[in-house]
């Protein structure tokens, strides 16, 4: 029996910190029941009293194999996290109802062993260009698939994989139905190309008011200059609830620049020449851009889709941290 590891699909989750994207408008999921910061145990160190500090309000449920367990929400964001006892770290993902040690054995030599953290065991799953990074329960009875942050938000699973070949944060969408289907939507968006042709080449779907598009656009400009990456940026408009309207005004004028200067009116700042008078085609062009956003579960920007080698359709969200194996993994 071939044991395959799905990729758990953390579009929704946010980090204790917050992710580095802009959501989309929330959707009215309730509201939880607040839990104060002065009710949470005590300690400089505590997971949960950074979260509520972040504004965030908790409504704590039964606990899970050994952790406790709930649900922070900030109105926009949602979170379910699994947290030890002391509150020293927070755990973000989807529980496997099998002992984490059974999945080892079961995984074989595509283990990788992540160096423990508090206490708590982690493996890195790898299955050709897909991976998982796997952690134990207290009861070593199940084991979440996820990612780990400690008290002050610091990133833990991005700390551990980083000595592991290859571990970039990529997420394969890999059944019939959705790789023809988004390939083809892929090459239909409207939005603008800058670096060398024939260098990797990534989809950016961006929000043109989004900070955290514009710091990723920053950020990998020098392997744009360089002739290490393409990019085909494709205006949203996913802050018109935060920004009246403003996000649709801005995506439509990048519309209207000429396709070869979409990208750089963008990059730097000449939207405003055109946002009082868009292009006849700005509106149907963002809402074909829209209706994508939707086919795909788009939550926040910036979200990065590509071609594999494979023939499937790679996704990362948020700014790249790790740029160069961001760029290998366009290639695999």
């Amino acid at each position: 029996m071939r044991l395959v590891f799905p990729l758990t699909l953390m579009a929704w989750l946010v980090t204790p910190a917050l992710a580095q994207q802009c959501a989309v408008q929330p959707t009215g999921l309730g509201k939880p029941v607040p839990m104060e910061a002065d009710t949470l145990p005590a300690g400089s160190h505590d997971a949960l009293k950074r979260v509520v500090a972040s504004g965030a309000q908790i409504l704590q449920v039964a606990p899970v194999h050994g952790y406790e367990s709930g649900v922070a929400h900030t109105g926009q964001q949602l979170f379910v996290y699994y947290t030890p006892s002391d509150h020293a770290a927070l755990l973000g993902g989807t529980v496997i109802p099998v002992p984490y040690d059974t999945l080892h054995r079961l995984a074989g030599d595509r283990v990788h062993d992540l160096a423990p953290y508090r206490g708590i065991r982690g493996m890195f799953v790898q299955n050709g260009t897909r991976f998982q990074v796997i952690y134990d329960t207290p009861d070593h009875q199940a084991a979440i698939a996820g990612s780990l942050w400690d008290a002050d938000g610091k990133d833990v699973t991005r700390s551990q994989i980083k000595s592991v070949p290859g571990a970039v944060p990529t997420i394969a969408i890999d059944t019939p139905e959705t790789r023809e289907a988004t390939k083809v939507a892929l090459s239909s968006l409207h939005g603008g190309a800058i670096g060398q042709t024939g260098a990797p080449e990534a989809t950016m779907l961006i929000d043109p008011q989004c900070v955290y598009s514009i710091k990723s656009i920053h950020a990998l400009m020098p392997a744009v200059q360089a002739g290490r990456l393409r990019l085909k940026i494709v205006p949203l408009s996913l802050l018109d609830y935060e920004d009246r309207g403003e996000s649709t005004q801005y995506a439509k004028s990048m519309l209207s620049f000429p396709e070869s200067e979409m990208a750089s009116a963008w990059i730097n700042n000449r939207l405003n020449i055109r946002v009082d008078r868009p292009s006849d085609d700005a509106t149907v062009q963002l809402a074909q851009n829209s209706n994508l956003a939707r086919q795909i579960g788009l939550k926040g920007t910036p979200t990065f889709l590509w071609t594999t080698a494979r023939g499937t359709v790679g996704r990362y969200e948020g700014n790249p941290q790790d740029i160069d194996g961001f760029i290998r993994s366009l290639t695999q």
